[in-house]
Order: C-alpha cells, then sequence, then structure tokens
C-alpha cells in the first residue's frame, strides 16, 4: 500500500441532512465509531476489496467519530466514492491496459466510473508520500499538534482548524499569488480548488491534516522539528511584503527538502 497524508474534514451530525443525520446518529449510539488504527485497516482492505472484487462490506456505513464539548462530529469514510476517484487519478498516470489489469471486472469499473462523475465531494483527500504544501496554507502554525500515541509508535502530527478559517487562509494566499507571481497558474490552481473543496461544508465544521501512513517515512526527530507550515506562511508574508528574495530563498529550500524525501521514499 502506498502511503498517503489524509485531510478529513469532520462536519457536525446536526448539519447532516435529515436522512443521513438519522443514519449517523443510529450509528454513534449504537458505538460503532472506528478508532484510527481500525480505519487504517479498514481503508486499505475495504477499498482494495472494491477496486478488485466489486464487493465491500461496509458500503457508506464507516466513519471516524469525535466528541468537541457537546457536539458530535463525523467523518464518512466513503470508501466506494474514495476507490473511484483513486481509479481515476490511477488512470491519469498509466496506460489503459494497466488500469484495466488492475480493476479486472468491467462492471466494477463502470460503476466506479460512474460514481467519480457523479459530483460528490468525498470528507477525505488522500495524497501519497507527502504532505502537499498547499494543504499547509489552510491552517497556521500554532495549530499544529504533537503528540505520542500510547501504542509507542512515535510522535504523531496532525493540524486541526475550522473549515471557515482554512477558507479564509486560502483566499488571502490566493489574492497574494494572483498579485505577485506571474507564473503562478499551478499554484492558483491547487489553492482554489483546495478553497472550492472545503467550502462545500458548514464553516464550523472541523478540518483535519493527518501525516496517517507517511509518519513513519521521516525520523521522529524530523517529525518533531518540522516547521514547514510556518516556512509556508513566512513565503506568504514574504511576497505580500513585496520580498520576492526572500520568499524565493524560503520556498527553495522547502521544495528541496521535500524533494529529496519524496525521491528517498520513491527509491525505497
Amino acid at each position: 500500500m502506498v502511503p498517503t497524508a489524509q485531510l478529513k474534514v469532520f462536519l457536525p451530525l446536526a448539519s447532516f441532512p435529515p436522512r443521513e443525520r438519522d443514519r449517523w446518529t443510529a450509528y454513534v449510539e449504537a458505538g460503532c465509531g472506528l478508532t484510527r488504527e481500525e480505519v487504517a485497516d479498514v481503508e486499505w482492505r475495504e477499498t482494495s476489496a472494491r477496486l478488485i472484487g466489486g464487493r465491500s462490506r461496509f458500503g457508506p456505513d464507516a466513519a471516524l467519530v469525535r466528541r468537541a464539548g457537546r457536539r458530535t462530529l463525523i467523518c464518512p469514510l466513503q470508501l466506494e466514492l474514495r476507490a473511484a476517484f483513486a481509479l481515476e487519478l490511477f488512470r491519469r498516470t498509466i496506460p489503459d491496459v494497466v488500469a484495466d489489469a488492475f480493476v479486472p471486472d468491467a462492471a466494477v469499473r463502470d460503476e466506479l466510473a460512474e460514481t467519480a462523475v457523479a459530483g460528490r465531494a468525498p470528507h477525505i483527500l488522500d495524497e501519497p508520500w507527502a504532505v502537499p504544501l498547499h494543504w499547509l496554507v489552510a491552517f497556521s502554525p500554532d495549530e499544529r499538534r504533537v503528540h505520542d500515541p500510547p501504542e509507542g509508535r512515535g510522535p504523531r502530527v496532525r493540524y486541526l482548524t475550522t473549515v471557515g478559517q482554512a477558507v479564509l487562509r486560502l483566499e488571502r494566499a490566493i489574492e497574494i499569488v494572483e498579485a505577485t507571481i506571474e507564473d503562478g497558474d499551478e499554484v492558483l490552481l491547487s489553492l482554489a480548488e483546495l478553497a472550492a473543496w472545503l467550502d462545500g461544508f458548514d464553516d464550523d465544521a472541523v478540518v483535519e491534516l493527518d501525516e496517517a501512513g507517511i509518519a513513519h517515512l521521516r525520523s521522529a526527530e524530523e517529525r518533531r522539528g518540522d516547521r514547514t507550515c510556518a516556512e509556508v506562511h513566512e513565503v506568504l508574508d514574504a511576497l505580500d511584503a513585496g520580498d520576492l528574495f526572500a520568499a524565493a530563498a524560503t520556498f527553495g529550500a522547502i521544495r528541496s527538502r521535500w524533494s529529496a524525501q519524496r525521491a528517498r521514499d520513491h527509491a525505497s
């Protein structure tokens, strides 16, 4: 399995449409919310089962559940929807014959293709090998959380904010890039797509960046000392102040560091 980072949106239970709200209320009351360890196992086994054999025992009913004060927050795994997006992305990078061999059942391929273009937005975005830099724009450095899980697997790094705050930061970044970088179309597209995705959720929903599967591609010391989020915001602040030299130097250092990690991980 390719290690991935994840961006997850936890929606307040009260914000779901009535029928979905009833289903998730029953799910929570039955104590069915999955732990993070269970999610890692379920996502791999069930998504693979859907892609290869057309079967997933969970269907739409699997979710992470968080509690914040009196609020219950739900992040549906949407395994079939994410399998469809994964296959669509996979097809863009390899010949069709290889993708068809990976998902041998033509009926499954057709169903997944229909799901991918149905216009539904997943609550979870997956990115292989490393955290995309534009994801970090959505968070403030002081929203970084580092703690050691009880199972002793080294520090776990997450970022937590609200959708409303994340969208405001992305919109500011878009304005800065538009005003200062002549050839910034690719960066602008990445920022705009992320802002549009988040804008489909309530402002008070919680968005979490989780290093998830990529966490152990770096040492514990590297994870604890990472300043990439702060550096990304330093780049934006330098651009906003008109200091293009400082912005370029900081961005070059970030890109060099993460490019070296990607190359090392792919080689491994």
